[in-house]
This record gives C-alpha cells, sequence and structure tokens, in this order.
C-alpha cells in the first residue's frame, strides 16, 4: 500500500482542462472568460476565496481554458518571488519573459530598456547619499545651506527624470499589449498573480501598487487569487489595525469575485481513491474491516467534512493522513475503523481539543459539546454517521479514562422522557442511536495506543 505525504496536484489535460476538476467550477471559469472578453484593460480582478479553498487550482484551470480561448496568459506565483526586494523588477522580468513568444524582439527590448530606467528611481532617495558624501567635520551653516539647495534642485531634476522614465514605459508597454492583444483577436492579455496572500506584508502592498500605478495600462488584466481578509490583515499589520484596509483595496481592485462554494462529496471520494485506503481493507485479516472499512470511512468522512467549515486543503491532509495511519497497520492486526476515523476527524477539526482529549484532560461531552455547540448539544437529527461519530468517541473517552462515559450517561436517562412530538423527543431518538452504536461497537473497540497513532503529521 504506497501513500504520498503531500497530495499530487490536479492533472489539467491541455486539450480538456476541466476533465479532473472534483468541485464542478468550469461554469464559474466561463462566467470569467465572458466578463474579462468585454473589458479592454486596464482592469485588477480579484478571485476571492478562503485559504485551501482551491484558489490555486482554480487559476490553473481557467488559464488553460483561457490559452485554449486564444487569451494570451502569463501566469506569477508571488509567494515564490516573495524573497525579492523589489515588486517591480520581478513585475517587469516575468511581463516581458512571459510575452517574448507573443510580441516582436523591438517592442520587448524597448519594454525592458524602460524598466531599467524606472528602477533607477525606484532605489532609497538620493538624501541618503547626500548624507554620506559629507566631509567629517562639523559643517558651517552656509554649508548645510547649500548643501541643501543643491539638495533641492536635484530632487527636482530627478523627479521630473523619473515622470518621464515612467511615462516612456508605460508608453512602450501600452505598445507591446496593443501588439499582443491584436496578434490574439484583439483579446486582453491576462498576468494571473497567485498567492499574493502568503507574502509578507510589506511585499503584498508594494506588488499591489506598482501593478495599479505602473502597470496599467489598457489590454493588461490583472488576476490576482486571494483571500481577502487575510491580505487585509497584512495590510493593517503595515499600517495599524484601526486603518481601513477595506477601503484601501478598493482603491486597486475593479471587480470582485467570489470563487463559489462546490457540494465536497465527489471531492472527498476521489481522495479516498487517490490516497488507496481501499487496498488496505482487501489485504487486512480483519473480516469486519473488510466487509464494511472503506465505505464506512467513506461515508463518515462525508458525512462530518461535508458540511464543515474545514477548507478543502484542511479535507485533503486529512485523507492522507488517515491513509498514512492504515498503511502503518499490520494485515494481521485489527483495524478499529469506527475509532480510527473518529479521531482523525476530532484532531482535523479541532487539533488542541483532540491532543487534551487523548491526555484524559477533556470528557467526551465536553468534546461534543465543543464541537457541535448549542441546543442539545447541537444534534443535527437523523444524521446517522454523527452517531457513530459520538459512538466512536464515548468508546474513546472510556477507554482513555477508565470510567463511564458522560456523554452515554446523558443519553441513557433521555429514555425516561415521554413521547411527543417537540424537541425532546428527537433527541430521545437520537440518544437511543448513540446507545445502540457504542453496544454494537464495545466489543470492537482499540486500544489508548491506537487512538494515538494518529498523532502523525
Amino acid at each position: 500500500m504506497i501513500i504520498r505525504i503531500h497530495p499530487e496536484e490536479i492533472e489539467i489535460p491541455e486539450d480538456e482542462p476541466f476533465k479532473h476538476d472534483l468541485l464542478n467550477r468550469e461554469e464559474a471559469a466561463e462566467v470569467l472568460t465572458h466578463l474579462i472578453s468585454s473589458i479592454e484593460g486596464p482592469c485588477v480582478l480579484a478571485i476571492d476565496a478562503a485559504w485551501g479553498n482551491g484558489k490555486s487550482t482554480f487559476l490553473r484551470l481557467w488559464s488553460q481554458h483561457l490559452r485554449n480561448s486564444k487569451f494570451p496568459v502569463i501566469e506569477l506565483n508571488a509567494w515564490e518571488t516573495d524573497y525579492a526586494e523589489d515588486p517591480f523588477a520581478v513585475l517587469s522580468i516575468e511581463l516581458t519573459d512571459g510575452l517574448k513568444q507573443h510580441a516582436g524582439k523591438a517592442v520587448i527590448s524597448d519594454v525592458v530598456q524602460g524598466a531599467i530606467k524606472v528602477g533607477r528611481f525606484l532605489t532609497p532617495g538620493m538624501f541618503r547619499l547626500a548624507l554620506n558624501c559629507m566631509p567629517e567635520g562639523v559643517l558651517l551653516g552656509s554649508e548645510v545651506s547649500k548643501l541643501f539647495e543643491s539638495y533641492g534642485k536635484a530632487r527636482l531634476l530627478a523627479y521630473r527624470e523619473a515622470r518621464n522614465s515612467v511615462k516612456g514605459f508605460r508608453d512602450k508597454l501600452q505598445t507591446m499589449a496593443k501588439e499582443v492583444s491584436e496578434g490574439h483577436l484583439n483579446k486582453p492579455v491576462l498576468v494571473m498573480i497567485d498567492e499574493l496572500d502568503r507574502c509578507r506584508p510589506s511585499y503584498a502592498v508594494e506588488l499591489l501598487e506598482v501593478a495599479k500605478h505602473l502597470f496599467s495600462v489598457d489590454r493588461i488584466i490583472f488576476v490576482l487569487a486571494i483571500n481577502r481578509a487575510e491580505l487585509g490583515h497584512s495590510i493593517k499589520s503595515l499600517y495599524g489595525k484601526n486603518f481601513d484596509a477595506n477601503g484601501y483595496l478598493k482603491r486597486f481592485i475593479d471587480i470582485d469575485f467570489v470563487l463559489p462554494v462546490s457540494s465536497r462529496s465527489e471531492f472527498i471520494s476521489s481522495l479516498i481513491y487517490k490516497t488507496n485506503i481501499e487496498k488496505y481493507f482487501q489485504r487486512t485479516a480483519d473480516r469486519v474491516a473488510r466487509k464494511r472499512g472503506n465505505s464506512l470511512v467513506s461515508d463518515v468522512l462525508k458525512g462530518i467534512f461535508e458540511s464543515s467549515a474545514l477548507s478543502l486543503r484542511q479535507i485533503s491532509q486529512a485523507v492522507h493522513r488517515i491513509g498514512l495511519v492504515l498503511a502503518s497497520l499490520r494485515s494481521d492486526r485489527w483495524t478499529f475503523e469506527l475509532a480510527t476515523v473518529a479521531v482523525l476527524i476530532l484532531r482535523t477539526m479541532d487539533e488542541n481539543l483532540y491532543r487534551r482529549f487523548c491526555m484524559g484532560n477533556l470528557t467526551d461531552l465536553e468534546v461534543i459539546d465543543t464541537m457541535f455547540p448549542g441546543e442539545e448539544n447541537g444534534i443535527f437529527l437523523g444524521e446517522f454517521y454523527r452517531c457513530l461519530f459520538e459512538a466512536a468517541i464515548i468508546l474513546g473517552y472510556e477507554e482513555i479514562s477508565g470510567e463511564r462515559s458522560l456523554l452515554l450517561r446523558n443519553y441513557e436517562k433521555h429514555d425516561n422522557l415521554e413521547m411527543s412530538d417537540n424537541g425532546p423527543n428527537k433527541f430521545r431518538q437520537h440518544a437511543r442511536e448513540v446507545t445502540y452504536f457504542v453496544k454494537r461497537e464495545r466489543n470492537y473497540s482499540p486500544p489508548v495506543e491506537h487512538l494515538k497513532v494518529i498523532q502523525v503529521s
């Protein structure tokens, strides 16, 4: 049984980019394609989604779809260039390198030369240089006055030269963008910038400012894949916690697009298949696990994760973690698949809660109250796999503590409630289902050592 430590990136066939897409985001890509087709530029489009919810994958899928539709596309991972001091240099090089195959050599050369001129004026100011050139010793008042008069003139001249250089650079960039666009049926140039929200705050903000002020020309559209909330935190870390980060971002972003949340069921099923979990259940000597293991793992994970607030990345990591645990087990040992998947879910949803539970510092009742807060423990009525999950937590608590389960006692006392059509009657039904599963699994509960193996990272 072979398990990958890190999940593979989705394969994107050139002629059919959405073939392996598990989140049905082709429609979102089509909507965005129609949108940018109606824009000449300049424009900055932000694709917003929480961390780990598939922004990078969507950008790769959409980029290939755009290339197939004859759009000129340049892709840039901002986080991979985060080590650079100068975002202007990064954008200049990536943009010109990306368009070499589309624009004439003379046009590219003009843009590069223009970028070099502009770059001279994005270095620290001349004032520091003037101070470094001061003669040793104390300067007289008249000497200071002459120095600053000279420095003032130099600054004025430098500003005029910088302004002219910026204008020249933008004119040349505009010429290049126009040439490339006309060679692609007048479609705009798409510059895809990913992982901006993972960069150090100063670099992320500077890259935004440079893209907006220096590269903002007709027929170029910047696409930013961001977690807007996290990028806002980066901005506040630079300008203060009371700074209006949202208002600041509006100065740079022309169009916001929130990536739709898709169904996770097929995504989880595919992860389980790719992780080879089924192969373990085919080779184990544990007859119960061989019969029910793969379907139980799949159904419980989907039943809990599908409606959770976990990111797709967190879910992917969780499935690979359970694959590692199963791969570490000998085929002649009991599997305890229900307990394994239950503690995996607990660890994924709240690692601190999981560790406190495994150390005996939390009761099963406290775990369920924390994970599913609300009236009557936040029970989602009729959820078969929720009952299975609770049963496993009850058995785990009894194994760890050697004490009678508080959660189970809470459920057992509801057998004495009178039958009615209100909430308590439904809660009583849930309590009976959990109690039934506890009795069914009691002779199949794992030792503490097995629970703790899930700590593998």
